[in-house]
């Protein structure tokens, strides 16, 4: 199994859909709503950046447009996101790319023709497409790894211990497993036992990637959810 422990893109977004109406709710008083509006802003702007680097491969130009990208969401820009109508994550990269796409039709107009400004954006953002699913299924697994660790706590079932050792030594027999998570989790433990806590352990996992999945997705079908999952080659770990 697979383990990220620093994701940091734009796919690194799972939507505050709460976060996002206040930002938008005249009812609320002006330090509710910057408060939301900081709440969602410290948790999109850095993915922003990173995609936008990756775009137009220019640290200067990717902080003026995440700078350009602040600026729209606090003066309402996106408040036409809705849950009912697709996830925020998508929403907010077409936003981004769209912020690019202007970027390059504004880039040198005597020397960049509107053909090339085209061509330049279809293999820029194909390579970024790639990308943002590869790193967002990178996501998932850390999010799941994470919660794993945190269901394990102090209790004595060691699901991530016993998961994560089995993910780093893939080759290791169960008699070798038992030998070495003996020491590790200090109790003596057969290569039976051993089998039988990996198998909970990859039970429990994938419940927690669904439970992932289905709110970065904001949906509770398990088709829809079975669908992305299938999608992000993740469906093996159910």
């Amino acid at each position: 199994m697979e383990h990220d422990s620093n994701p940091d893109r734009l796919s690194k977004i799972v939507t505050d859909w709460d976060g996002i109406r206040d930002v938008h709710r005249d009812e609320l008083g002006g330090q509710e709503i910057a408060d939301a509006r900081n709440r969602i802003l410290m948790r999109y702007a850095s993915c922003v950046r990173k995609y936008i680097l990756g775009a137009t491969k220019n640290p200067d130009v990717a902080e003026d447009l995440s700078q350009e990208f602040a600026l729209r969401f606090v003066r309402g820009d996106y408040k036409r996101a809705d849950p009912s109508k697709g996830r925020f994550r998508d929403y907010l990269k077409m936003s981004v790319r769209n912020l690019v796409t202007d970027y390059f039709r504004k880039k040198s107009p005597a020397e960049l023709t509107s053909t090339a400004a085209d061509r330049i954006e279809d293999e820029t953002f194909d390579d970024l497409e790639v990308e943002f699913r590869q790193n967002w299924r990178k996501l998932l697994l850390t999010r799941t790894w994470n919660a794993l660790e945190e269901f394990q706590g102090d209790r004595k079932n060691s699901a991530f211990t016993v998961l994560r050792h089995r993910a780093e030594n893939p080759k290791a027999s169960s008699t070798e497993l038992a030998a070495s998570l003996s020491a590790i989790l200090g109790q003596k433990l057969t290569s039976v036992t051993v089998r039988q806590k990996i198998h909970r352990a990859r039970q429990k996992f994938a419940e927690l990637l669904k439970a992932e999945v289905r709110l970065s997705m904001n949906t509770a079908d398990e088709d829809e959810i079975l669908e992305e999952l299938a999608e992000l080659g993740l469906r093996k770990y159910l």
